[in-house]
Protein backbone atom coordinates (compact mmCIF):
# COMPACT_ATOMS: atom_id res chain seq x y z
CA UNK A 1 0.00 0.00 0.00
CA UNK A 2 1.32 3.90 -0.80
CA UNK A 3 1.22 5.75 1.81
CA UNK A 4 1.60 9.82 1.62
CA UNK A 5 2.98 11.52 4.90
CA UNK A 6 3.11 14.98 4.86
CA UNK A 7 5.25 16.21 7.79
CA UNK A 8 7.83 18.68 8.45
CA UNK A 9 9.10 17.64 11.74
CA UNK A 10 12.53 15.77 10.18
CA UNK A 11 13.13 13.57 13.64
CA UNK A 12 9.40 12.26 13.55
CA UNK A 13 9.15 11.69 9.78
CA UNK A 14 12.29 9.87 10.14
CA UNK A 15 11.14 7.67 12.45
CA UNK A 16 7.58 7.47 10.40
CA UNK A 17 9.32 6.38 7.64
CA UNK A 18 11.40 3.62 9.21
CA UNK A 19 8.73 2.46 11.15
CA UNK A 20 5.99 2.05 8.39
CA UNK A 21 8.25 0.38 6.13
CA UNK A 22 8.93 -2.13 8.52
CA UNK A 23 5.16 -2.70 8.45
CA UNK A 24 5.25 -3.12 4.56
CA UNK A 25 4.28 -0.11 3.71
CA UNK A 26 5.17 1.78 0.84
CA UNK A 27 6.09 5.66 1.86
CA UNK A 28 6.53 9.05 -0.10
CA UNK A 29 7.34 12.07 2.38
CA UNK A 30 6.85 15.34 1.48
CA UNK A 31 7.44 18.39 4.14
CA UNK A 32 5.02 21.20 2.33
CA UNK A 33 1.69 21.30 1.19
CA UNK A 34 2.14 21.82 -2.42
CA UNK A 35 4.40 19.39 -2.65
CA UNK A 36 1.58 16.71 -1.11
CA UNK A 37 -1.13 18.30 -3.63
CA UNK A 38 2.02 17.32 -6.73
CA UNK A 39 2.25 13.84 -5.06
CA UNK A 40 -1.11 12.70 -5.31
CA UNK A 41 -1.84 14.60 -8.85
CA UNK A 42 1.42 12.51 -10.27
CA UNK A 43 0.93 9.03 -8.53
CA UNK A 44 -1.87 6.72 -6.96
CA UNK A 45 -1.90 7.10 -3.15
CA UNK A 46 -3.81 4.49 -0.73
CA UNK A 47 -3.97 6.67 1.90
CA UNK A 48 -2.12 9.90 3.57
CA UNK A 49 -0.89 10.63 6.54
CA UNK A 50 -1.56 14.56 7.15
CA UNK A 51 0.35 16.99 9.35
CA UNK A 52 -1.83 20.57 9.90
CA UNK A 53 1.36 22.63 11.41
CA UNK A 54 2.61 22.75 7.86
CA UNK A 55 5.25 25.70 6.24
CA UNK A 56 3.61 26.60 3.26
CA UNK A 57 -0.10 26.54 4.39
CA UNK A 58 -2.23 25.04 6.87
CA UNK A 59 -2.87 21.16 6.63
CA UNK A 60 -6.88 21.20 6.59
CA UNK A 61 -6.88 24.02 3.64
CA UNK A 62 -4.63 21.30 1.59
CA UNK A 63 -7.41 18.83 2.85
CA UNK A 64 -9.63 20.55 1.06
CA UNK A 65 -8.12 21.08 -1.87
CA UNK A 66 -7.78 17.18 -1.97
CA UNK A 67 -11.52 16.54 -1.82
CA UNK A 68 -11.94 19.50 -4.65
CA UNK A 69 -9.80 17.69 -6.81
CA UNK A 70 -11.30 14.50 -6.19
CA UNK A 71 -8.86 12.34 -4.02
CA UNK A 72 -10.73 9.92 -2.10
CA UNK A 73 -8.20 8.25 -0.62
CA UNK A 74 -8.66 8.25 3.16
CA UNK A 75 -6.59 10.78 5.19
CA UNK A 76 -5.34 10.55 8.57
CA UNK A 77 -4.79 13.43 10.49
CA UNK A 78 -2.08 13.38 12.56
CA UNK A 79 -0.82 16.38 14.69
CA UNK A 80 -0.78 18.65 18.43
CA UNK A 81 -3.69 20.11 18.26
CA UNK A 82 -6.17 18.60 20.73
CA UNK A 83 -9.22 21.19 20.89
CA UNK A 84 -12.36 19.86 19.91
CA UNK A 85 -12.53 22.24 17.36
CA UNK A 86 -9.83 21.28 15.45
CA UNK A 87 -11.40 18.16 14.99
CA UNK A 88 -14.81 18.98 14.15
CA UNK A 89 -12.92 21.49 11.36
CA UNK A 90 -10.63 18.82 9.82
CA UNK A 91 -13.70 15.76 9.82
CA UNK A 92 -15.87 18.59 8.68
CA UNK A 93 -13.36 18.92 5.86
CA UNK A 94 -12.85 15.43 4.51
CA UNK A 95 -10.83 13.73 7.39
CA UNK A 96 -11.14 10.19 7.79
CA UNK A 97 -9.48 9.92 11.19
CA UNK A 98 -7.62 12.24 13.92
CA UNK A 99 -5.03 11.14 15.75
CA UNK A 100 -3.05 13.40 18.15
CA UNK A 101 0.45 13.84 19.09
CA UNK A 102 1.94 12.07 20.95
CA UNK A 103 0.77 9.06 20.15
CA UNK A 104 1.86 5.46 20.13
CA UNK A 105 3.13 4.14 16.56
CA UNK A 106 1.21 1.09 17.28
CA UNK A 107 -2.39 3.15 17.41
CA UNK A 108 -1.27 4.98 14.15
CA UNK A 109 -0.42 1.65 12.56
CA UNK A 110 -4.16 0.40 13.59
CA UNK A 111 -5.99 3.27 12.68
CA UNK A 112 -4.42 3.24 9.06
CA UNK A 113 -4.92 -0.45 8.53
CA UNK A 114 -8.67 0.05 9.42
CA UNK A 115 -8.59 2.84 6.87
CA UNK A 116 -7.43 1.10 4.11
CA UNK A 117 -9.50 -1.98 5.10
CA UNK A 118 -12.78 0.30 4.97
CA UNK A 119 -12.04 2.17 1.44
CA UNK A 120 -10.66 -0.89 -0.05
CA UNK A 121 -13.71 -3.18 0.78
CA UNK A 122 -15.93 -4.16 -2.12
CA UNK A 123 -18.79 -1.08 -2.48
CA UNK A 124 -19.91 -1.82 -5.83
CA UNK A 125 -22.98 -3.57 -4.53
CA UNK A 126 -26.81 -1.42 -4.70
CA UNK A 127 -28.16 -0.38 -1.07
CA UNK A 128 -32.00 -0.80 -1.90
CA UNK A 129 -35.29 0.17 0.62
CA UNK A 130 -38.25 -0.20 -1.37
CA UNK A 131 -38.41 2.49 -4.44
CA UNK A 132 -34.84 3.90 -3.04
CA UNK A 133 -31.09 2.39 -4.25
CA UNK A 134 -27.70 4.04 -3.86
CA UNK A 135 -24.25 2.78 -5.29
CA UNK A 136 -22.04 3.75 -2.64
CA UNK A 137 -19.00 4.75 -5.12
CA UNK A 138 -21.68 7.34 -6.70
CA UNK A 139 -23.18 10.56 -5.46
CA UNK A 140 -26.70 10.16 -6.18
CA UNK A 141 -29.30 8.23 -4.96
CA UNK A 142 -32.09 7.38 -7.03
CA UNK A 143 -36.03 7.03 -6.44
CA UNK A 144 -38.16 5.36 -9.12
CA UNK A 145 -35.21 5.66 -11.55
CA UNK A 146 -34.57 9.35 -10.88
CA UNK A 147 -31.64 10.82 -9.63
CA UNK A 148 -31.12 12.82 -6.46
CA UNK A 149 -28.08 14.53 -5.84
CA UNK A 150 -26.86 14.19 -2.09
CA UNK A 151 -23.75 15.97 -0.57
CA UNK A 152 -21.04 13.70 0.53
CA UNK A 153 -22.38 13.89 3.95
CA UNK A 154 -26.37 13.28 2.87
CA UNK A 155 -24.77 10.10 1.32
CA UNK A 156 -22.94 8.85 4.01
CA UNK A 157 -25.29 9.09 6.01
CA UNK A 158 -27.80 7.20 4.02
CA UNK A 159 -25.43 4.75 3.31
CA UNK A 160 -25.23 3.29 6.81
CA UNK A 161 -29.06 3.96 7.43
CA UNK A 162 -29.42 1.76 4.13
CA UNK A 163 -26.93 -0.76 5.80
CA UNK A 164 -28.69 -0.97 8.80
CA UNK A 165 -32.42 -0.69 7.95
CA UNK A 166 -35.21 -1.62 10.09
CA UNK A 167 -32.69 -1.74 12.64
CA UNK A 168 -32.85 2.03 15.19
CA UNK A 169 -29.04 3.21 14.84
CA UNK A 170 -28.17 5.53 18.00
CA UNK A 171 -26.96 9.71 17.21
CA UNK A 172 -23.61 8.32 19.00
CA UNK A 173 -23.19 5.19 15.66
CA UNK A 174 -24.39 8.03 13.39
CA UNK A 175 -21.41 10.68 14.15
CA UNK A 176 -18.93 8.13 13.88
CA UNK A 177 -20.19 6.29 11.14
CA UNK A 178 -21.71 8.45 8.80
CA UNK A 179 -19.57 11.48 9.93
CA UNK A 180 -16.31 10.17 11.44
CA UNK A 181 -16.69 11.53 14.93
CA UNK A 182 -15.81 9.61 18.13
CA UNK A 183 -17.16 11.99 20.41
CA UNK A 184 -20.20 14.27 20.58
CA UNK A 185 -19.17 17.40 18.66
CA UNK A 186 -22.37 19.74 20.23
CA UNK A 187 -23.65 20.51 17.19
CA UNK A 188 -27.47 19.32 15.96
CA UNK A 189 -25.34 17.94 12.48
CA UNK A 190 -27.34 14.60 12.67
CA UNK A 191 -30.77 16.43 12.27
CA UNK A 192 -30.02 19.06 10.00
CA UNK A 193 -28.38 16.31 7.89
CA UNK A 194 -31.50 14.00 8.34
CA UNK A 195 -33.93 16.78 7.78
CA UNK A 196 -31.96 17.64 4.27
CA UNK A 197 -32.63 13.63 3.47
CA UNK A 198 -36.36 13.75 4.54
CA UNK A 199 -37.12 16.55 1.90
CA UNK A 200 -35.14 14.82 -1.07
CA UNK A 201 -36.64 12.08 -0.18
CA UNK A 202 -39.83 13.21 0.08
CA UNK A 203 -42.86 10.74 -2.34
CA UNK A 204 -40.00 7.90 -1.54
CA UNK A 205 -41.53 4.15 -0.01
CA UNK A 206 -38.33 4.87 2.07
CA UNK A 207 -39.20 6.65 5.07
CA UNK A 208 -36.62 8.19 8.14
CA UNK A 209 -38.25 7.30 11.27
CA UNK A 210 -37.00 9.40 14.58
CA UNK A 211 -37.17 6.69 17.70
CA UNK A 212 -37.25 9.55 20.23
CA UNK A 213 -34.36 9.33 22.81
CA UNK A 214 -32.99 6.27 21.11
CA UNK A 215 -32.12 7.16 17.30
CA UNK A 216 -32.98 6.84 13.46
CA UNK A 217 -34.47 3.96 11.33
CA UNK A 218 -35.03 3.65 8.03
CA UNK A 219 -37.92 1.67 6.66
CA UNK A 220 -39.89 1.12 3.33
CA UNK A 221 -43.40 1.41 3.57
CA UNK A 222 -45.10 -2.22 3.44
CA UNK A 223 -45.57 -3.57 -0.21
CA UNK A 224 -43.21 -1.36 -1.76
CA UNK A 225 -39.78 -3.46 -1.19
CA UNK A 226 -38.20 -4.97 -4.57
CA UNK A 227 -35.07 -6.65 -5.13
CA UNK A 228 -32.09 -5.56 -6.51
CA UNK A 229 -31.60 -5.78 -10.58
Amino acid sequence: MQILLVEDTQRLAEALVLGLEEEAFEISHVTRGAEALASVSSAPIDAIVLDLGLPDCDGVDILRQLRRMECHAPVLILTARDAVASRVDALEAGADDYLVKPFAFAELVARLRALLRRSQAPRWAPLVCGDLELVPDQSAARVRGQAIQLSPRERQLLEVLLRRQEDIVSRPDLLRLAFGYDFDPGTNIVDVHVAHLRRKLRGSAAKITTVRGVGLMLTARRGSTREPE
